[in-house]
């Protein structure tokens, strides 16, 4: 028999684990932490350093008798003898890390734990006086025995429940800082921001009342290129530009006689002429600019670093094949653009969930993004590729409930 939760503190053991983590996150390339994203590698230290709790079975699953000398100790007179007696164990499954049976949870029982601990499997054993079984008294003493391991496991849960559930904080603060460095390293914020100016007379956008959504994230690639610093529209410019758009497409919806029957290109160029009054580029008075029928773009040269894609609802087909000409307008990674539905207000609620199930279905589909002021107005989506799952973009899919026309 093995002595359990007498290595040390659990706190101690699940504080190494971390540093152990975050030492491997300095030790990173340099390349490879600039080129992937923040929720990636977060959610890769995460998978790594979390630990499942341990879970015992509710019954044995195996056991046996022995006959033995069974040690006892005379409190009266003080001495040790030995007598013929059984020994009994019993096996119970464990689920979980077995390195949670070795060490003290933050709340522990004053005893002493013995078992054997083996792959998947924990034996308790007991002893008995006399050779004649005793069935309802070993049944007792094994449920005693097995019970108070339990009792230790639950509050190692506990202590392994608020570990795990602080993981991503820790890990997203330290990646933040480490790719903070780095960047500072360079004498840049780790891309060249685009030089979007906003006129002193913009109008200001349309107000939208706020709602939360909830985030999930994928998993990380293995091959990374070089990191190279390039041209980007800032967080706080994108979100400039996308409530811009917001507002001109609730104007929309205020003033249908004025968009109705509108095609995409039409609709597109009022969107325009609203980011283009609220925005003014270096060269010349327009920063948006459009190209083909329905695309918003902002242009660095021969780069891309904005794409609106207008589109009218007519089912999951033609939403994919929208995706795939965003894709193809923004072959760099950590880009940002925004896919803009029209909707006949003939069951606008839902079109909304068809349009994320349809990005969602897309194989260039991450995860959803952050939460977004109304999910009736804009749900945000990160895309990757299947050639280079490290490049994300930003996609900020937005709705406008317009009356129905001849759009075509």
């Amino acid at each position: 028999m093995t002595e359990l939760f007498n290595r040390g503190e659990l706190r101690d053991y699940l504080s190494s684990r971390v540093q152990s983590y975050l030492n491997s996150l300095e030790a990173m390339h340099e390349n490879e932490m600039l080129s992937r994203s923040t929720d990636d590698i977060v959610l890769n230290l995460v998978d790594a350093a979390q630990i499942e709790p341990i879970t015992i079975g509710a019954e044995a699953i195996d056991g046996g008798v022995t006959e033995a000398q069974v040690d006892r100790y005379d409190a009266f007179d003080r001495t040790r003898y030995t007598s013929a007696g059984l020994k009994i164990h019993a096996v119970f499954e464990y689920f979980g890390n077995a390195d949670l049976l070795y060490y003290r949870p933050s709340t522990r029982l004053m005893t002493t734990f013995n078992a054997d601990v083996g792959s998947g499997t924990i034996t308790v054993q007991i002893e008995q006086l006399g050779s004649t079984p005793d069935p309802v008294g070993t049944k007792q003493a094994i449920d005693r025995e097995i019970g108070i391991i339990r009792t230790m496991a639950g509050h190692a849960a506990a202590d392994v429940h608020g570990f795990n559930s602080n993981l991503d904080s820790q890990f997203r603060q330290a990646v933040d800082r480490r790719k903070k460095f780095l960047q500072d390293r360079r004498d840049l914020a780790g891309a060249l921001g685009f030089p979007l100016k906003k006129r002193s007379d913009a109008p200001a956008p349309v107000p939208m009342q706020r709602k939360a959504m909830g985030v999930q994230r994928s998993k990380p690639a293995v091959q990374r290129p070089t990191y190279r610093d390039e041209p980007a529209l800032t967080e706080a410019q994108y979100e400039d530009a996308i409530a811009v758009i917001s507002s001109a497409m609730l104007s929309m919806e205020r003033t249908p006689s004025v968009v109705s029957g509108k095609n995409e290109e039409e609709l597109r160029d009022y969107i325009l002429v609203m980011l283009n009054g609220t925005f003014q580029g270096n060269a010349t008075g327009e920063t948006f600019v459009k190209s083909g029928k329905t695309d918003v773009l902002v242009r660095v040269e021969d780069r891309h670093v904005f794409v609106g894609e207008c589109k009218w609802w007519r089912g999951t087909r033609a939403l994919g094949a929208a995706i795939d000409q965003l894709l193809g307008y923004l072959p760099w990674r950590d880009e940002k653009a925004a896919l803009i539905i029209f909707i006949d207000n003939k069951d606008a609620s839902a079109v909304f969930e068809k349009v994320e199930e349809a990005v969602k279905s897309h194989s260039a589909y991450k995860r959803v993004g952050k939460a977004t002021s109304d999910r009736t107005k804009r749900r945000d989506l990160i895309l990757g590729h299947p050639e280079d799952p490290d490049r994300e973009i930003q996609l900020a899919v937005m709705f406008a409930v317009l009356p129905k026309g001849d759009h075509t």
